[in-house]
């Protein structure tokens, strides 16, 4: 393999570099470019062909491309150990076409790969960005296109980095890795670039798997992994606004933090056949507001720390749907909404085995349908609206209730509406239904059907609440204990 080393300074110029083990060393450069180009190893302005070389040690980049609309092909290439970037297509330069096989830019100063100007196309097979000090590719240019197969980023700063220029850029990474990285594995501070992504992976990172900060970004992805990250598996930080999020059969594992976290707004995250399961804290959190989620098709968040789906105290006015998905042995809850006006929607969805409840609503003014779903076996209630949760609505319709340690569902807070129809609440280990709150307003009715409940069917122990009874159900008179004061009660 040929060297080129600090003592040889190159510039191609209509040139052919093959594996010939030649002397590189009688290049030079116009004396109006000396300056500019000071300390690097192969400085390309025109179509070059690059074969078994070696760059290294340099003051600056190894290989920078210094004119538009070239075409550059590396084969069996390092660009090692240089004082800047290991390859770097410099601001201003626009249209060139790169292709890298078999190349390695690692042990750089800055990034392995860096590239400013725009409208230039890299496909980049079996390539090698590791041991960096800033990113094992970096992007501060605007409407590039990157094709990226079988390709690792190792243990830089973050193994792909787009700053606040990188914009409207175009990313297709498939069967690569980005991987123990001192902060995030991919972090996008950039706006409207597009990401696909096909069995990628981003794990073992000291911060995020993913971390966007920008806005309008859309990634779309199959068969990922984002575990074993020190934050959060995949997420975007709470700068980020506008992003499009499309991820199916892909695990969030293991992480140190949650498996998925939204602390942005206005983003629209859609999870098909994923798996969030045993991170430190959520499967998935939300934190910012006005976000759409929809959670389907076999999704389980199980075996988190503490809850299974967690809208926080700062979550507000967000749109969350799930469907034919699962929360189960969590360490807290299966859901929890803490947050304020948001709208979830849950149809056959199964909460079990989580150590507190299946479901928990600690935040006022939210609105919840669940429909043809399972709440069961849950270490305290089915679902419960906890003390501070007030001014909710809540529908179930076509669901059951059953096995619970507690209450199949306890309402210890005030001036929520509940309707519950069709719904089998059974085998729970205190009430069927608790009523310790103020001021509630509940109607049962369309065959709900209360049974074999331990302590029996319904308990109302707080005042000035209204309980309809439609016709329908198996409830009469006898199975509600009214323990409270000026609580009202109808039978249809």
């Amino acid at each position: 393999m040929a060297e080129v080393t600090k003592d040889m300074k190159t510039t191609k110029d209509d040139s052919k570099v093959e594996n010939q083990n030649k002397d590189m060393s009688n290049g030079s450069v116009a004396a109006n470019e000396v300056d500019d180009f000071q300390g690097t190893g192969l400085e390309i302005n025109s179509d070059i062909d690059v074969n078994n070389e070696t760059v290294r040690n340099f003051e600056s980049d190894g290989i920078a491309v210094v004119k538009d609309g070239v075409n550059v092909n590396l084969q069996e290439v390092e660009s090692v150990s240089n004082g800047d970037d290991g390859f770097e297509i410099r601001g201003g330069i626009n249209d060139v076409s790169v292709t890298a096989n078999e190349s390695s830019f690692n042990l750089n100063g800055d990034d392995g790969i860096d590239v400013f100007g725009k409208n230039n196309t890299l496909n980049l097979d079996r390539v090698e960005g590791s041991f960096n000090q800033a990113g094992g590719l970096g992007v501060d240019g605007r409407n590039n296109t990157f094709k990226i197969n079988l390709s690792e980023f190792e243990a830089n700063k973050d193994g792909l980095v787009i700053p606040r220029t990188g914009e409207s850029n175009n990313f297709d990474i498939q069967n690569s890795a980005f991987f123990d990285n001192k902060d995030d594995g991919i972090d996008i501070f950039g706006n409207s670039n597009n990401f696909t992504l096909d069995r990628a992976s981003s794990t073992g990172n000291k911060e995020d798997g993913v971390e966007i900060d920008g806005s309008n970004n859309k990634v779309t992805g199959t068969n990922g992994n984002f575990s074993d990250n020190g934050g959060d598996g995949f997420g975007d930080d709470i700068t980020a606004s506008g992003n499009e999020i499309t991820l199916t059969a892909t695990t969030f594992r293991n992480n140190g933090d949650d498996g998925f976290d939204i602390e942005g707004s206005d983003n629209t995250i859609t999870l098909s056949n994923v798996s969030s399961d045993g991170n430190e804290e959520e499967g998935f959190e939300i934190d910012g507001r006005n976000n759409t989620v929809t959670i389907q098709d076999r999704s389980i968040f199980g075996g988190n720390k503490e809850d299974g789906f967690d809208v926080d105290f700062r979550g507000t006015e967000n749109t969350i749907k799930v469907v034919e998905s699962g929360f189960r042995n969590n360490g807290d809850d299966g859901f929890d909404i803490f947050g304020r006006n948001n709208t979830v929607t849950w149809e056959d969805v199964q909460s079990f085995d989580n150590k507190e409840q299946g479901f928990e609503v600690d935040g006022d003014a939210n609105t919840i349908t669940i429909k043809d779903s399972f709440l069961l076996d849950n270490g305290s209630s089915g679902f419960s609206f906890d003390y501070t949760g007030e001014n909710n609505n809540l529908t179930i319709n076509d669901s059951e209730i059953f096995r619970n340690a507690e209450d199949g569902i306890e309402i210890l807070s005030d001036k929520n509406t509940v309707g519950l129809f069709g719904v089998d609440i059974f085998h729970n280990g205190a009430w069927g239904l608790e009523v310790a709150g103020d001021e509630n307003r509940i109607e049962i009715g369309g065959n709900t059907t209360f049974d074999s409940n331990e302590n029996g069917a319904i308990l109302i122990a707080g005042s000035n609440n209204t309980i309809e009874v439609l016709s329908g159900t198996n409830l009469t008179a006898d199975n509600i204990i009214d323990r409270g004061s000026n609580n009202t009660i109808n039978f249809a």
